[in-house]
């Protein structure tokens, strides 16, 4: 697979807060220059984002209720919308309510999800919903992933690459295995978290995820290994 395949699936993101403006500029500018499908933002670098793709093909992608999703509906459905009246908004990566999911509430769950993907598809942006599969066994990954097909999101994504715990795996072989396995093609698979080679891209590609979220401190070094 060559670079710029391998390019096209991957969401550069660029979420660090510390970050100065000058530093997300360059970090996001290592995205565009090695030609990735996306860069992956705050919302309060729209506007910049906006700047740095300016007459290439990467987009953006914002993330939502990130990176804890702990807020309610409608919090989720205004920070959805202050995104996408930005303008030039490709995708919306929004954090599930991963407790939730964890308490076995899956219709408060679904129901959230499905108000964010009706507004985002009215927009024509797609919604990719974190569900955080590390603080999850897996009857409840599957669970998340019932919540995302039936709340009509575009992807279900592994990770934040913010989560703290005593076994982190992000999107591991058997995570992704199994959300592909299970989707049987009714929702695209995002892996992201804990993809800093070209061989662990590799491998999830063959799985078959979708998209992959690599953090900006690694894109370069798995696109051009070798």
């Amino acid at each position: 697979m060559n670079k710029e395949i391998m390019a096209s699936y991957l969401d550069h993101a660029v979420l660090d807060p510390s970050l100065t403006t000058e530093q997300l500029r360059s970090a996001i500018m290592i995205g565009v220059n090695e030609g990735c499908m996306s860069v992956c933002v705050n919302s309060d670098a729209i506007d910049l984002a906006k700047e740095c793709i300016k007459g290439t093909k990467t987009k953006i992608c914002v993330v939502c209720d990130f990176p804890f999703g702990a807020s309610y509906k409608e919090s989720k459905l205004a920070q959805a919308q202050s995104i996408i009246d930005k303008g030039d908004v490709f995708e919306i990566d929004m954090v599930a309510n991963y407790g939730l999911i964890k308490s076995g509430d899956l219709g408060v769950v679904t129901d959230e999800i499905k108000g964010v993907s009706e507004l985002c598809h009215k927009h024509n942006v797609s919604l990719k919903v974190i569900v955080e599969t590390d603080a999850l066994n897996n009857e409840e990954i599957l669970n998340a992933l019932e919540c995302c097909i039936e709340g009509n999101a575009d992807f279900i994504k592994t990770s934040t690459g913010y989560f703290k715990g005593d076994n982190i795996q992000g999107a591991s072989p058997d995570v992704i295995q199994l959300l592909v396995s299970e989707a049987r093609g009714k929702i695209k698979v995002k892996g992201s978290g804990c993809i800093r080679s070209r061989e662990r891209l590799l491998e999830l590609i063959e799985l078959g995820i979708d998209r992959a979220g690599v953090g900006y401190l690694s894109t370069q070094n798995i696109l051009n290994e070798g």
